[in-house]
């Protein structure tokens, strides 16, 4: 089987300064107005660069407010995406599982993401492309980078996966147990930390009793 070449995509996004600038600039009026109160002039004084600088980079406000969430999901999943290539299959399964699920839970809980769900959730009766370019280069590309990390452990014969990227799917979900929902309502428990290690420990025990081999039994001693 192949696998993907760690060489062949970065694990940062790569924009000019300029433009980066804008769309931090963007992202932050966007994230305390709304699309609809948010005017270009805001997002030129925020980013600290001129109105025609930011007309230079995007076409108009909805260009760039797609620009700047699109990006949020970018950032997450090539973070994660980077996490798993680092990490090749070595010893034991359930610490390496438990290790992946807290930093893919960490990833989602950050304010940043937290932030782009919630403002583009508003957002999605004006623009219904946008949900679906987040859902592709958001989640969907994570389940598909999370399926082909558990397939080498698959391939290592510590999973049995009929369905790899279905199990990919079920993994992130397991991990992200009632946590995620509960950001979207401002109720994360505090601190946030044991939690996370609490969900992943129970998303992993789910997970190796549906698809976990059992350990090659020691050879019997012979009388």
């Amino acid at each position: 089987m192949t696998h993907p070449d760690k060489s062949a995509r970065p694990c940062a996004l790569e924009h000019s300064p300029k433009k980066r600038q804008i769309l931090a600039g963007a992202r932050e009026v966007f994230g305390e107005m709304g699309f609809e109160r948010t005017s270009v002039d805001q997002v030129a004084a925020r980013a600290g660069v001129s109105k025609a600088t930011v007309y230079n980079h995007f076409l108009d406000k909805k260009t760039l407010f797609v620009a700047c969430f699109s990006e949020e999901a970018d950032e997450l999943r090539d973070a994660l995406r980077c996490k798993l290539l680092r990490s090749e299959p070595a010893g034991e399964i359930g610490p390496a599982l438990q290790a992946v699920g807290e930093h893919l839970v960490s990833l989602v809980l950050a304010p940043a993401i937290v932030a782009l769900y919630r403002n583009t959730s508003a957002e999605i009766d004006r623009f219904p492309e946008l949900g679906a370019l987040l859902y592709e280069r958001g989640p969907a590309a994570m389940h598909a980078a999370m399926a082909e990390y558990l397939r080498r452990w698959h391939d290592l014969g510590a999973l049995n996966l009929p369905d790899v990227h279905a199990a990919g799917v079920q993994f992130f979900l397991l991990c992200k147990g009632d946590l995620a929902v509960r950001s979207q309502f401002g109720v994360l428990p505090d601190p946030l930390e044991p939690a996370i290690v609490a969900t992943v420990q129970r998303a992993v025990h789910v997970f190796l009793a549906a698809y976990g081999t059992p350990s090659p039994r020691p050879a019997a001693a012979q009388d």
